[in-house]
């Protein structure tokens, strides 16, 4: 007999935490549920002015972009004509090669005379 009550108070303990963890798991179960159940409060779409004003800083944007690659474009060709007016070929080069053949036809007329 004393082991039938010793066995019904296990049973019992055993099955008060069993409840209580089936308690436990609904409560979760339930503030999961409500958190993601609950409407936001910043659900609302966006104001027509709000979305103008998104739309035009965008533009804005992309305007300075493209003429930022304008300038870019236009500065490239300047610094390609004046890298080639400095370092290419032009009449400055073709004169030094006369002065001393000039002073080659020199010395043959004195050997001459």
């Amino acid at each position: 007999m004393i082991f039938l009550v010793k066995l019904s108070l296990h049973m019992l303990s055993f099955l008060w935490k069993a409840a209580e963890i089936c308690l436990r798991f609904s409560r979760w179960k339930n503030k999961l549920k409500h958190r993601f159940d609950r409407k936001k409060e910043c659900t609302e779409p966006m104001k027509k002015s709000c979305l103008i004003a998104v739309i035009a800083a965008l533009a804005a944007v992309a305007g300075a972009l493209a003429a930022v690659a304008v300038y870019l474009h236009r500065r490239e060709k300047e610094l390609d004509e004046y890298e080639r007016l400095l370092f290419g070929e032009d009449d400055a080069a073709t004169v030094e090669p006369e002065a001393p053949a000039a002073e080659e036809a020199a010395p043959a007329e004195d050997a001459a005379e």
